[in-house]
Protein backbone atom coordinates (compact mmCIF):
# COMPACT_ATOMS: atom_id res chain seq x y z
CA UNK A 1 0.00 0.00 0.00
CA UNK A 2 3.05 2.34 0.72
CA UNK A 3 4.40 1.58 -2.29
CA UNK A 4 1.12 2.49 -4.64
CA UNK A 5 0.44 5.63 -2.33
CA UNK A 6 4.23 6.55 -3.53
CA UNK A 7 3.47 6.91 -6.83
CA UNK A 8 0.60 9.39 -6.29
CA UNK A 9 2.42 11.43 -3.87
CA UNK A 10 5.55 11.92 -6.54
CA UNK A 11 2.75 13.54 -8.41
CA UNK A 12 2.61 17.06 -7.08
CA UNK A 13 6.27 17.80 -7.73
CA UNK A 14 5.19 18.16 -11.47
CA UNK A 15 3.66 20.82 -13.13
CA UNK A 16 0.43 19.24 -13.76
CA UNK A 17 -1.79 20.74 -10.76
CA UNK A 18 -5.23 19.35 -11.85
CA UNK A 19 -2.91 15.92 -11.83
CA UNK A 20 -1.85 16.50 -8.34
CA UNK A 21 -5.54 16.95 -6.90
CA UNK A 22 -6.51 13.61 -9.04
CA UNK A 23 -3.49 11.86 -7.33
CA UNK A 24 -5.19 13.46 -4.04
CA UNK A 25 -8.45 11.55 -4.23
CA UNK A 26 -6.46 8.32 -5.20
CA UNK A 27 -4.46 8.65 -1.97
CA UNK A 28 -7.14 9.31 0.21
CA UNK A 29 -9.30 6.38 -1.70
CA UNK A 30 -6.23 3.77 -0.43
CA UNK A 31 -5.50 5.10 3.08
CA UNK A 32 -9.21 4.53 3.77
CA UNK A 33 -9.27 1.24 2.04
CA UNK A 34 -6.33 0.34 3.98
CA UNK A 35 -7.60 1.13 7.49
CA UNK A 36 -11.45 0.23 6.77
CA UNK A 37 -9.54 -3.40 6.15
CA UNK A 38 -8.25 -3.46 9.44
CA UNK A 39 -4.48 -3.29 8.57
CA UNK A 40 -3.12 -0.40 10.49
CA UNK A 41 -1.63 -2.71 13.08
CA UNK A 42 0.32 -4.18 10.83
CA UNK A 43 2.60 -1.00 10.22
CA UNK A 44 5.91 -0.57 11.97
CA UNK A 45 5.83 3.12 13.75
CA UNK A 46 7.56 4.18 10.54
CA UNK A 47 5.47 3.51 8.24
CA UNK A 48 2.07 4.20 10.52
CA UNK A 49 3.65 7.72 10.48
CA UNK A 50 3.32 8.15 6.61
CA UNK A 51 0.07 6.49 6.75
CA UNK A 52 -1.54 9.28 9.22
CA UNK A 53 0.00 12.38 6.94
CA UNK A 54 -2.63 13.81 4.73
CA UNK A 55 -2.46 13.33 1.36
CA UNK A 56 0.36 15.31 -0.91
CA UNK A 57 2.53 15.52 2.66
CA UNK A 58 5.21 12.97 1.60
CA UNK A 59 8.63 14.91 1.18
CA UNK A 60 10.74 14.08 -1.87
CA UNK A 61 13.79 11.92 0.57
CA UNK A 62 10.46 9.58 1.56
CA UNK A 63 9.87 9.22 -2.10
CA UNK A 64 13.37 8.39 -2.89
CA UNK A 65 13.90 6.10 -0.17
CA UNK A 66 10.81 3.98 -0.65
CA UNK A 67 12.09 3.76 -4.09
CA UNK A 68 15.92 3.13 -3.28
CA UNK A 69 14.25 0.16 -1.10
CA UNK A 70 13.00 -1.92 -3.99
CA UNK A 71 9.85 -2.57 -1.97
CA UNK A 72 8.31 -4.30 -4.66
CA UNK A 73 11.33 -6.83 -4.86
CA UNK A 74 10.60 -7.79 -1.34
CA UNK A 75 6.66 -7.87 -2.11
CA UNK A 76 7.47 -10.52 -5.00
CA UNK A 77 9.06 -12.61 -2.52
CA UNK A 78 6.20 -12.55 0.06
CA UNK A 79 3.78 -13.29 -2.59
CA UNK A 80 5.85 -16.38 -3.70
CA UNK A 81 5.97 -17.54 -0.41
CA UNK A 82 1.92 -17.63 -0.56
CA UNK A 83 1.86 -18.80 -3.77
CA UNK A 84 0.56 -16.19 -5.96
CA UNK A 85 4.09 -15.82 -7.85
CA UNK A 86 5.41 -19.23 -9.60
CA UNK A 87 8.86 -18.01 -9.30
CA UNK A 88 11.17 -14.63 -8.89
CA UNK A 89 13.05 -12.69 -11.99
CA UNK A 90 16.68 -13.55 -11.98
CA UNK A 91 19.04 -11.33 -9.39
CA UNK A 92 19.96 -8.83 -12.44
CA UNK A 93 16.54 -8.70 -12.91
CA UNK A 94 13.62 -6.54 -11.44
CA UNK A 95 10.18 -7.75 -10.52
CA UNK A 96 7.29 -5.89 -12.86
CA UNK A 97 5.72 -4.07 -10.07
CA UNK A 98 2.61 -3.13 -12.03
CA UNK A 99 1.90 -7.31 -11.86
CA UNK A 100 2.24 -7.49 -8.43
CA UNK A 101 0.06 -4.26 -7.22
CA UNK A 102 -2.70 -5.65 -9.47
CA UNK A 103 -3.16 -8.94 -7.20
CA UNK A 104 -4.12 -6.88 -4.69
CA UNK A 105 -7.92 -6.49 -3.44
CA UNK A 106 -8.05 -2.29 -3.10
CA UNK A 107 -7.95 -2.65 -7.06
CA UNK A 108 -10.96 -3.09 -8.29
CA UNK A 109 -9.45 -5.40 -11.05
CA UNK A 110 -8.16 -7.57 -8.56
CA UNK A 111 -8.85 -11.25 -8.78
CA UNK A 112 -10.03 -11.10 -5.17
CA UNK A 113 -12.83 -8.64 -6.15
CA UNK A 114 -15.34 -10.97 -6.71
CA UNK A 115 -18.43 -8.96 -6.73
CA UNK A 116 -19.14 -4.62 -6.58
CA UNK A 117 -20.06 -3.85 -3.23
CA UNK A 118 -17.53 -5.60 -1.19
CA UNK A 119 -16.20 -3.65 1.44
CA UNK A 120 -12.72 -3.11 2.62
CA UNK A 121 -12.46 -5.96 5.33
CA UNK A 122 -14.20 -8.35 3.02
CA UNK A 123 -12.05 -7.87 -0.04
CA UNK A 124 -9.17 -8.28 2.17
CA UNK A 125 -10.75 -11.86 4.13
CA UNK A 126 -11.24 -12.91 0.89
CA UNK A 127 -7.71 -12.91 -0.40
CA UNK A 128 -6.27 -13.89 2.87
CA UNK A 129 -8.57 -16.79 3.36
CA UNK A 130 -7.54 -17.87 -1.00
CA UNK A 131 -3.75 -17.84 -0.23
CA UNK A 132 -1.70 -20.55 1.49
CA UNK A 133 1.75 -20.48 2.39
CA UNK A 134 4.34 -22.17 0.17
CA UNK A 135 5.93 -25.58 1.81
CA UNK A 136 8.70 -24.60 3.95
CA UNK A 137 11.35 -26.48 1.97
CA UNK A 138 11.00 -24.12 -1.13
CA UNK A 139 10.81 -20.75 1.47
CA UNK A 140 14.40 -22.64 3.03
CA UNK A 141 15.69 -22.87 -0.76
CA UNK A 142 14.87 -19.54 -1.78
CA UNK A 143 16.02 -18.21 1.25
CA UNK A 144 19.66 -19.84 0.84
CA UNK A 145 19.52 -18.39 -2.90
CA UNK A 146 19.23 -15.08 -1.91
CA UNK A 147 21.80 -15.19 1.35
CA UNK A 148 23.62 -16.50 -1.62
CA UNK A 149 23.11 -13.41 -3.34
CA UNK A 150 23.74 -11.15 -0.78
CA UNK A 151 26.79 -12.78 0.38
CA UNK A 152 27.93 -12.22 -3.54
CA UNK A 153 27.06 -8.41 -3.52
CA UNK A 154 28.36 -7.55 0.15
CA UNK A 155 31.67 -9.62 -0.75
CA UNK A 156 32.43 -7.61 -4.15
CA UNK A 157 31.55 -4.04 -2.33
CA UNK A 158 34.17 -5.00 0.52
CA UNK A 159 36.87 -5.85 -2.87
CA UNK A 160 36.26 -3.09 -4.34
CA UNK A 161 36.38 -0.72 -0.99
CA UNK A 162 40.36 -2.25 -0.82
CA UNK A 163 38.86 -4.54 2.61
CA UNK A 164 38.68 -8.06 1.07
CA UNK A 165 41.57 -9.40 -1.28
CA UNK A 166 40.21 -10.89 -4.75
CA UNK A 167 42.28 -14.01 -4.62
CA UNK A 168 40.91 -14.16 -1.50
CA UNK A 169 37.42 -13.97 -2.67
CA UNK A 170 38.62 -15.80 -5.53
CA UNK A 171 39.15 -19.05 -3.53
CA UNK A 172 35.48 -18.54 -1.92
CA UNK A 173 33.89 -18.92 -4.78
CA UNK A 174 35.32 -21.83 -6.30
CA UNK A 175 35.05 -23.73 -2.85
CA UNK A 176 31.73 -22.90 -2.83
CA UNK A 177 30.89 -23.09 -6.51
CA UNK A 178 29.22 -26.79 -6.31
CA UNK A 179 26.88 -25.97 -3.70
CA UNK A 180 25.88 -22.46 -5.72
CA UNK A 181 25.32 -24.67 -8.96
CA UNK A 182 22.93 -27.03 -6.98
CA UNK A 183 20.69 -24.08 -5.63
CA UNK A 184 20.41 -23.20 -9.42
CA UNK A 185 22.18 -19.94 -9.61
CA UNK A 186 24.09 -19.57 -13.10
CA UNK A 187 27.71 -19.49 -12.80
CA UNK A 188 30.50 -17.86 -15.28
CA UNK A 189 33.25 -20.18 -14.16
CA UNK A 190 33.25 -20.45 -10.50
CA UNK A 191 32.14 -16.63 -10.34
CA UNK A 192 28.47 -15.81 -10.11
CA UNK A 193 26.78 -14.68 -14.01
CA UNK A 194 24.46 -11.39 -14.24
CA UNK A 195 23.87 -9.37 -17.05
CA UNK A 196 25.76 -12.37 -19.06
CA UNK A 197 29.13 -12.02 -17.16
CA UNK A 198 31.15 -13.23 -14.02
CA UNK A 199 30.30 -10.85 -11.10
CA UNK A 200 33.51 -9.23 -10.19
CA UNK A 201 33.22 -7.56 -14.01
CA UNK A 202 30.44 -5.94 -13.54
CA UNK A 203 29.91 -2.31 -13.41
CA UNK A 204 29.64 -0.27 -10.34
CA UNK A 205 25.56 0.61 -11.72
CA UNK A 206 25.10 -3.37 -12.33
CA UNK A 207 27.17 -3.85 -8.92
CA UNK A 208 24.52 -1.72 -7.32
CA UNK A 209 21.22 -2.81 -8.94
CA UNK A 210 22.13 -6.62 -8.26
CA UNK A 211 23.09 -5.41 -4.78
CA UNK A 212 19.62 -3.58 -3.96
CA UNK A 213 17.46 -6.58 -5.40
CA UNK A 214 19.60 -9.03 -3.50
CA UNK A 215 19.00 -7.51 -0.12
CA UNK A 216 15.34 -6.73 -0.51
CA UNK A 217 15.02 -10.23 -1.56
CA UNK A 218 16.76 -11.82 1.35
CA UNK A 219 15.17 -9.50 3.99
CA UNK A 220 11.48 -10.59 2.99
CA UNK A 221 13.07 -14.32 2.80
CA UNK A 222 14.24 -14.15 6.40
CA UNK A 223 11.28 -12.07 7.81
CA UNK A 224 9.08 -15.28 6.90
CA UNK A 225 11.56 -17.25 8.53
CA UNK A 226 11.49 -15.23 11.58
CA UNK A 227 9.51 -13.92 14.37
CA UNK A 228 11.09 -10.67 14.18
CA UNK A 229 9.43 -6.67 12.89
CA UNK A 230 10.62 -6.49 9.50
CA UNK A 231 13.24 -3.59 10.80
CA UNK A 232 14.41 -5.94 13.21
CA UNK A 233 15.63 -8.38 10.53
CA UNK A 234 19.25 -9.48 10.30
CA UNK A 235 20.87 -8.49 7.45
CA UNK A 236 24.38 -10.10 8.00
CA UNK A 237 25.43 -12.07 4.97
Amino acid sequence: MLTFRARFEGVRFGDDARAAEQAAGMIAGITNWFRGAGLSTALIAPEAALLDLPPNHWERPVLQALAEAMIEESIAVLFAGLNLVAALPAYDSRVDGEELLRLLPFLSDSPFVTHHGMDPREEWTAMATSVSRAPDADITRGAQIAGLWWWRAVSESLVRAGTLARARLDSVLREGAATSHALGILLAGDDFSAFGKPYARLSPDEHKAVSVIAEARVRAFRWMQSDVAWDEVAMDS
